[in-house]
Parts: structure tokens; C-alpha cells; sequence
């Protein structure tokens, strides 16, 4: 493989590294939303105020969706970074150093 397919190579997996952190990150903010909304929703069906139930249960719907979005992105994330490792291994220049 030459030397510029190899670099390519090498920015594209960290690429998707950095990609994958800031999902990580995005999943963790979505699902402490989501704990908040449901807390507040348990707050709120108490006292029947039926337009602040609405708006904390379309609140807790959206970040379900959004980390749902994530997760699926993750995940593909993760696919790419395997196939692109497995065409690094699979490099002549990665066999001739083994």
C-alpha cells in the first residue's frame, strides 16, 4: 500500500475516533435529559398541571429520540473504524511486519 493510501488511511480512523468521543459525549447528555425530564414529569402529574405535563413529557420523548439518533451513529461509527482497521491489517505493509 503506498505511503499516501496509509495516511489517508491513518486520518480516517482518527476521524472516526474523534467523532466517536463526541457521541460519547452527546449520549451522556441526552441520557442525564432525559433522567431530569422523567424526574420532573414524576414532579409535575402530582399537582395536575396538564400543559407542564405535555411540555416535560414532548421534552422527554425528544432526548429519547436524540440519544436513540446517537446510539445508531455510534454504532456505525464503531462498523467504519472496523472495517478501516481491517484494511490497515490486511496492507501488504501491515503483513510484512508481522
Amino acid at each position: 500500500m503506498s505511503q499516501g493510501i496509509e495516511t489517508a488511511l491513518r486520518r480516517s480512523l482518527d476521524a472516526v475516533d474523534q467523532r466517536r468521543r463526541r457521541l460519547t459525549w452527546l449520549l451522556a447528555i441526552a441520557g442525564l435529559t432525559v433522567a431530569w425530564e422523567f424526574y420532573r414529569l414524576a414532579q409535575i402529574a402530582p399537582t395536575g398541571d396538564v400543559p407542564r405535563m405535555i411540555v416535560a413529557a414532548v421534552m422527554v420523548l425528544f432526548f429519547s429520540t436524540l440519544g436513540l439518533g446517537v446510539m445508531i451513529v455510534f454504532h456505525l461509527s464503531v462498523a467504519t473504524r472496523r472495517i478501516l482497521q481491517a484494511i490497515e491489517l490486511a496492507s501488504p505493509s501491515a503483513a510484512s511486519s508481522r
